[in-house]
């Protein structure tokens, strides 16, 4: 993958298996991460909106090669997920205790921010009756005893709170099981408590926490899924309360809100959502939004687009499941959070992982505590605790430009898959002792001359596309002039990424040192303008001189890094070739 500015600014490697990509990338947590994902959205993120050329070596592998290939990528996925998994749960039990040791003592619980004791529910009690026919007449106060008596007995888990040996991390490949001891079966314990409590109570639904698609009413044939939905939520709500597994409570609390959700939807005959995007979640402030509009304006239309996509395809399906229920879930409150941060209500807020319902609100539970000065201890030790796991994770997993970066790891990674099985590697092995191999484009031409492959095919990036694409629609030299400029490009729109240069360099070669002398000129004239508006602006034409004068200093020998981005394109502009693999195994 070609360089450009912003991350991976040296260029990128990945490994393509069907339709799944494995790349790393190094996180804000100070971890490298292993991503996957699909072709899909890895072209779209580099060869669009970063506009990088992209150079596919196809590698000529048996059916066993491959298993074994994915079997060890998958392994080493899997294995940094169950980390990142224990090191989150680690994170919330610190919090946890960090709560029990406040002076209030009221403890944050998921998906309870819903519904709310101020509004009284017909649905819950309707629940309520259906619940008494099918478990019996006194199976929520009984199940609401019982929690009540484990958490109020002078025996229960916080007297006697023993904390398990976190797991070895001396390797990438063994299976970090972890007992993340009493903390999720308090949890648990406090979740299932309220559960009980609201429908005792026949709470009702906190309409401040839903989202209305008012745009467009459901029709008849939503109508009826949604109804066929409801039902189903109700039959597997019963379900969770009989069978009770670890962490049942939550997804009670998330099938009893998201009932109320669907039953306001059929009343007011609108798609009705609860909000789900989780407390956490990065947020882009006022003064951004005002500072990028013409970008949020996009992203919002484009999100617009995709609620409607799958509304549309939703409409087309003989049944409704909660798979698709939460992909219409998602997308609808991903465009509403940008549609209301454009028109100044709030910061929107932004998350890249799977919406699921699970909005907290802080409750004082009666319950046993031990002394106060146990539970400092308890906090203390859980903070230790996640700190230790943190700082080896980041040993475990560390980013180092020339021995451990997105080429060399990805790359060793592939090759030892094969060691693991005993299997000999189809090609000729990368040493990166003393070589230039971490570098992205040498890397590519070392696996084509040692790897077996079929030969390499090229996946132009967005810009280099449009320009094949001009030249033969409308040949000549008024367009490459105009075109040669991002100042005059019809199809490239300046953005807050991309700081100041007034010449692309990437589609010429003989010719870029006097382009690179240009756009240097004017990053150094940028800087210099810069140092004079540092009190209006704290600094950031400054900085964009810089990045300008820096980024021109490779053209001047004949070396590209900066292509510009591409934030803007509409998903209707999207090349066929970015789906090309999602039918392959």
């Amino acid at each position: 993958m070609d360089a450009n500015t912003g991350q991976s600014s040296g260029g990128h490697t990945g490994v393509r298996i069907g339709n799944k990509v494995y790349h790393y990338q190094f996180f804000p947590d100070d971890i490298f991460h292993l991503v996957r994902e699909s072709y899909d959205d890895f072209a779209f993120s580099y060869n669009i909106l970063s506009n990088r050329t992209s150079v596919l070596t196809r590698l000529d592998l048996k059916p066993n090669e491959i298993s074994i290939l994915e079997s060890g990528l998958n392994r080493l996925y899997l294995v940094q997920f169950r980390h990142l998994q224990n090191l989150e749960a680690l994170k919330k039990e610190s919090r946890f205790f960090e709560e029990l040791n406040s002076p209030e003592k009221k403890i944050s619980l998921r998906a309870t921010a819903y519904l709310t004791p101020k509004k009284n529910s017909s649905l819950s009690g309707e629940f309520k009756s259906n619940l008494k026919t099918k478990l019996g007449s006194d199976f929520i106060s009984n199940l609401e005893y019982t929690l009540k008596k484990e958490i109020l007995s002078e025996q229960n888990e916080l007297a006697r709170i023993r904390f398990p040996n976190l797991p070895p991390l001396d390797s990438r490949e063994k299976f970090p099981f972890f007992n993340p001891g009493p903390y999720l079966k308090i949890r648990d314990i406090l979740e299932g408590i309220l559960f009980c409590q609201m429908i005792r109570e026949e709470w009702g639904l906190d309409t401040e926490l839903t989202i209305t698609d008012a745009d467009e009413p459901l029709s008849s044939r939503e109508l009826e899924l949604l109804q066929g939905f409801y039902q189903k939520q109700e039959e597997e709500l019963l379900q969770i309360l009989q069978d009770r597994d670890p962490g049942w409570a939550f997804s009670a609390l998330v099938s009893l809100g998201r009932i109320h959700a669907i039953q306001e939807s059929i009343q007011i005959g609108y798609p009705v959502f609860l909000s789900s995007f989780p407390e956490d979640s990065t947020i882009i402030t006022r003064k951004t939004i005002q500072e990028d509009k013409e970008a949020i304006a996009h992203l919002s239309k484009e999100s617009v687009a995709m609620a409607a996509f799958a509304r549309k395809n939703i409409s087309n399906l003989d049944i409704l499941r909660e798979k698709e229920y939460q992909i219409w879930e998602d997308a609808t409150n991903r465009a509403y959070e940008l549609e209301q941060g454009l028109q100044g209500v709030f910061p929107i807020r932004i998350d890249s992982g799977k919406l699921i319902p699970q909005r907290e609100r802080q409750f004082l539970i009666s319950m046993f505590l031990p002394e106060n000065n146990l539970l400092q201890t308890y906090a203390k030790i859980s903070k230790q605790r996640e700190l230790e796991y943190h700082s080896k994770l980041k040993k475990l997993y560390p980013f180092q430009l020339f021995y451990k970066n997105c080429t060399t790891a990805i790359i060793e990674d592939i090759q030892n898959s094969f060691d693991s099985k005993e299997t000999k590697f189809p090609g000729k092995k990368i040493d990166f002792g003393f070589s230039l191999e971490f570098i992205p484009f040498y890397a590519s031409y070392s696996v084509s001359n040692r790897w077996k492959n079929h030969g390499e095919h090229v996946f132009l990036s967005y810009r280099k596309r449009k320009l094949e694409e001009m030249s033969k629609s409308s040949p000549g030299i008024f367009s490459i002039l105009k075109e040669s400029s991002p100042l005059s490009s019809s199809f490239y729109k300046p953005n807050r990424e991309d700081h100041f240069f007034p010449l692309f360099t990437d589609d010429i070669f003989w010719l870029r040192p006097i382009y690179g002398i240009t756009n240097l000129s004017a990053g150094l004239g940028a800087t210099a303008i810069g140092v004079f508006t540092l009190p209006a602006d704290l600094g950031k034409g400054f900085q964009k001189g810089i990045q300008s004068s820096f980024f021109s200093l490779p053209e001047l020998v004949f070396f590209n890094i900066r292509k510009g981005t591409f934030p803007y394109i509409p998903i209707r502009e999207l090349p066929e070739q970015i789906y090309q693999f999602q039918d392959e195994d």
